[in-house]
C-alpha cells in the first residue's frame, strides 16, 4: 500500500467511523454488504498491547478480507510501540494505520492517550513521525476540534501533515463538549485551504445525504452512532422493517462466526435492541431480545415480528 492511498478515492470518501464495542468485524462486514465502497476502521486498539503480544488485543484487529480497504486504528504514547505496531499491521495486510488522538473517555485521557495528545503537540507529532517513517502504509490521524475550542486546530493539522500524516479525520466537537452539542465544521472548512492532505469530517452525520450536504469542499465523512441499528445510513434508500430482518439475522450469524456463539450472542444483544424499535409491541420484543441465548432464539423472535407485517 502506498502513501497516496487517501488521494485515490472518488470524492466524497465515505467510511464507518471506528467505535469501541460496535465497529467490530461482524458489523463492518454487514456495512460492507450494504455499501461495498465503504472505508472501514478497526476498533480502538492499544499499540502497547500489540507490542506485548496480548492475545485479547490482537483479536480486536482480526478482520475478514471482505472488509478491505480496512484501517487499523491504534492509540498510545510510546514511539517504540508504534513502530512495532506498524510492522505488525503491515504483516496483517491492513490498508493503512490510523492514530487515535480524539478519544475523550476519562480513563484514556487520564493515561495521556487519545485527545490528551492535543495538549502535548511535540509528543503527538513525534508519534506521527515515528509511525510514518517506519512503514510504507499511509498514516491517518483521527482527532477533535481541540480541547476546549478550535484555536489550535490549524497548528495541529499543519504539524501533523509535516510529521507525515497522509489524512486527517476531524470530529466536529471538542473534548470539553464531546457529545452534548451539535458538531461544528466551520473551522474544519477553513483549514482545508491551509493543508494539502485529505480531510474528512465526523460527528452527528445521520446518513449519506446528510454527509454529502455537510462535506462541502472537504474530502469525505465518517458515520458513527447513526449506524447503530441502521447500517442502511450507508445506502441511498431505507428498507422496510420486514426487509431488514434477513440482515439482522446475517449480523447475528457474523457475530457468532467471529466471536463464538456464547460471546457473540451476548455482544449481539445491544445491536438487537438498536434494530428493534419504533413499532407497536417493540418494547416486549426488546425485552425478549435482552435474554437471547442462541441464533435460534433470535430467529424465533424475528419470525414472530415478521408475522406483524410491519412496514
Amino acid at each position: 500500500m502506498h502513501k497516496e492511498f487517501w488521494d485515490q478515492f472518488p470524492k466524497p470518501i465515505i467510511g464507518l467511523a471506528p467505535m469501541e464495542g460496535y465497529s467490530d468485524s461482524a458489523f463492518r462486514q454487514l456495512c460492507k454488504i450494504i455499501n461495498p465502497a465503504l472505508i472501514t476502521y478497526t476498533e480502538f486498539t492499544s499499540a502497547d498491547g500489540l507490542n506485548y503480544g496480548a492475545q485479547r488485543i490482537i483479536s480486536k484487529l482480526a478482520y475478514d478480507p471482505s472488509e478491505q480497504p480496512i484501517i487499523a486504528q491504534i492509540f498510545g504514547k510510546n514511539t517504540e510501540s508504534f513502530i512495532n505496531a506498524a510492522k505488525w499491521c503491515e504483516d496483517q495486510g491492513f490498508a493503512g494505520i490510523d492514530i487515535n488522538m480524539g478519544c475523550p473517555a476519562k480513563k484514556v485521557v487520564k493515561s495521556e492517550h487519545g485527545v490528551a495528545l492535543r495538549r502535548n503537540l511535540p509528543l503527538a507529532f513525534k508519534l506521527i513521525e515515528a509511525l510514518a517513517q517506519s512503514t510504507r502504509l499511509p498514516i491517518s490521524v483521527k482527532t477533535r476540534l481541540g480541547w476546549s475550542d478550535a484555536s489550535d486546530l490549524l497548528d495541529f493539522c499543519r504539524g501533523a501533515q509535516a510529521a507525515g500524516a497522509n489524512m486527517l479525520a476531524i470530529h466536529g466537537r471538542t473534548y470539553k463538549e464531546p457529545y452534548n452539542v451539535p458538531a461544528q465544521f466551520e473551522s474544519i472548512y477553513e483549514l482545508k485551504s491551509q493543508i494539502s492532505i485529505p480531510v474528512l469530517i465526523n460527528g452527528g452525520i445521520t446518513d449519506i445525504s446528510d454527509g454529502v450536504t455537510k462535506v462541502k469542499h472537504l474530502d469525505g465523512f465518517l458515520i458513527g452512532q447513526a449506524a447503530f441499528g441502521n447500517p442502511w445510513v450507508f445506502a441511498h434508500s431505507t428498507p422496510s422493517f420486514l426487509d431488514r430482518i434477513p440482515f439482522i439475522i446475517r449480523h447475528t450469524e457474523l457475530m457468532i462466526e467471529t466471536k463464538g456463539e456464547k460471546h457473540g450472542i451476548l455482544e449481539m444483544r445491544k445491536h438487537l435492541l438498536h434494530y428493534v424499535k419504533g413499532f407497536p409491541g417493540a418494547k416486549e420484543y426488546r425485552s425478549a431480545l435482552c435474554h437471547v441465548q442462541s441464533l435460534t432464539d433470535v430467529r424465533i423472535i424475528m419470525d414472530q415480528i415478521r408475522q406483524l407485517n410491519i412496514e
